[in-house]
């Protein structure tokens, strides 16, 4: 395939909106000094500003302890009114963010057990996920939060905080209750965070699937509701549906019963109850920006933040830890248009454990940095996207293959990806550039089976479940992303490049004028 670039074409400025932000797991892993290590490595490497995590208020947080939490005062009597709360945790989680250069994210999830109508847990760090007995106490509890905050950081920061509410209220994995009770709990909390501050960015409703959005703005609109920006995610797969169905369920029963059966180690059985990419080859390519678009015109004028997304919401998929997932991402970015204000990956760290902390050094989880801080094939892709000259070139034509084009007036970029959704398509494509100026020299970085695959040499090791940390210098050092010379022609004062790419394979060309 040809692709002809005009480094004098029409610009527009490139979109970096998912800079704006990342996720990672849940709040109390930001204790871990592994997992600062890796969100300051996303910041450092790949420009991320904020972190968003769930679980701020849950109980191991210790914001609201009573007597009665203990089980050697169970007898106490009135031991379930001898109380303290106290926001000391989450001050010194958000110190460790500010300390790695990135803001907090505010998600206000989940119950604290004092405050919950009911026992319901979700995940396995078992966060309360029912409506709060009373909205006025919970009211309360929220005021008193962000002026603890307040009086930690200061009005000005605070206020250059995103506070969001809930987290996929939709799902009954993260909320045990219906959609009008999600914006009754979404109203009293945003009406308390602005009666402390006016100016504090508060939204919602972190739905799944873009759902719930044209009945959510209604609400806020008809009941008077701040609502400063509107927040929802999406993955692959939501655009068709949920990806749970009978045959899928009847799958992992097969899958569970082989692994008893074969002796299979808990991170191979999730891989084969979950990983399904018969299914994957279903979904339609460039699903997201679809989506996209469809939930801009729901939001109309309000900021539109999409506070997760991925190549696959599934844990222990292989494509997390391979080129696929950095394909993905990088056609994914390259899909945007300017029109979101926030497009935060999910998640930095692999040190994840909404169902299982499984430790081995690759077992599908859905970070960008590996559990032992090896940087993935989708974080060199970021470092490609953070890297793109600021104006983005118009192409003359539709490309068969993802391709952008980026000047900063004198030198161009173009990135390029084959991507798909099929795992197992393995095809070749030869692409010819050709630019109107004549280069001095061009580079190449690339994301391959080659390049940037620190699970092949992990492999190549015979897969050991504990790496040394000179395994891990080693990988880290023979895996990142580097700069060679590209085989170019000048030919009647235009240049010519030649390159081969694979399925799902990233290519960043540079040509300097």
């Amino acid at each position: 395939m040809n692709i002809n670039i005009n480094r004098n074409a029409q610009t527009t400025p490139t979109d970096f909106s998912w800079q704006e932000g990342m996720g990672n797991c849940h709040a109390y892993l930001l204790h871990r000094t592994d997992v600062l290590e890796h969100i300051k490595l996303v910041h450092d490497e790949l420009g991320i500003k904020r972190i968003r995590c769930h679980g701020v208020l849950d109980d191991d947080m210790l914001t609201y302890q009573r007597m009665s939490d203990c089980k050697m005062f169970k007898s106490v009597p009135g031991n379930q009114k001898i109380e303290e709360i106290n926001f000391r945790q989450v001050g010194h989680i958000y110190d460790n963010l500010l300390s790695v250069g990135v803001r907090p994210f505010v998600e206000l999830s989940f119950m604290p057990s004092a405050l919950a109508s009911g026992k319901k847990l979700g995940l396995r760090y078992a966060p309360n996920i029912t409506m709060p007995k009373s909205l006025s106490a919970w009211s309360d509890y929220i005021k008193r939060f962000v002026r603890f905050l307040i009086d930690r950081y200061g009005k000005e920061e605070v206020e250059q905080w995103y506070f969001e509410v809930w987290n996929e209220p939709d799902l009954g994995c993260f909320f045990a209750g219906k959609q009008k009770d999600y914006f009754q709990l979404y109203e009293a909390t945003a009406r308390a965070v602005k009666e402390v501050d006016p100016l504090i960015r508060v939204g919602g409703p972190s739905t799944s699937a873009c759902k719930w959005l044209p009945e959510f703005l209604t609400y806020c609109e008809q009941n008077s509701v701040p609502c400063d920006f509107v927040s929802t995610h999406h993955y692959p797969g939501d655009a068709f549906g949920n990806f749970i169905n009978f045959n899928n369920i009847k799958h992992m029963f097969s899958a569970s019963q082989r692994a008893v059966k074969e002796h299979r180690k808990l991170s191979e059985t999730m891989t084969d109850m979950f990983f399904l990419p018969e299914d994957a080859k279903r979904w339609d390519k460039g699903a997201l920006a679809k989506m996209d678009r469809e939930a801009k015109a729901k939001v109309g004028s309000r900021p539109l933040l999409i506070t997760e997304w991925n190549s696959m919401a599934v844990f222990g998929s292989p494509v997390h830890d391979e080129k696929y997932s950095a394909a993905f991402a990088v056609k994914s970015c390259l899909d945007l248009d300017n029109t979101l204000a926030a497009y935060m990956f999910w998640c930095c760290s692999d040190l994840f454990e909404e169902q299982f902390m499984l430790p081995r050094p690759f077992v599908g989880s859905f970070g960008v940095v590996s559990n032992d801080g090896i940087p993935k094939p989708n974080f060199w892709g970021f470092r490609m996207l953070s890297k793109l000259y600021p104006n983005r070139l118009a192409l003359p034509e539709a490309c068969e293959i993802d391709c952008g084009a980026f000047t900063d007036g004198r030198n161009v970029q173009i990135l390029l990806t084959p991507q798909s959704g099929d795992y197992f398509e393995n095809k070749r494509h030869e692409v010819e550039l050709s630019l109107d100026f004549a280069a001095s020299d061009v580079t190449v970085q690339r994301i391959d089976d080659d390049h940037c695959n620190p699970k092949r040499l992990w492999k190549e090791m015979g897969s050991p479940d504990n790496l040394t940390r000179d395994e891990v210098a080693s990988i880290r050092e023979r895996s990142k992303l580097t700069e060679e010379p590209l085989p170019f022609a000048v030919e009647n004062g235009k240049t010519v490049i030649r390159l081969s790419l694979s399925t799902n394979d990233v290519a960043l060309i540079t040509a300097h004028a």
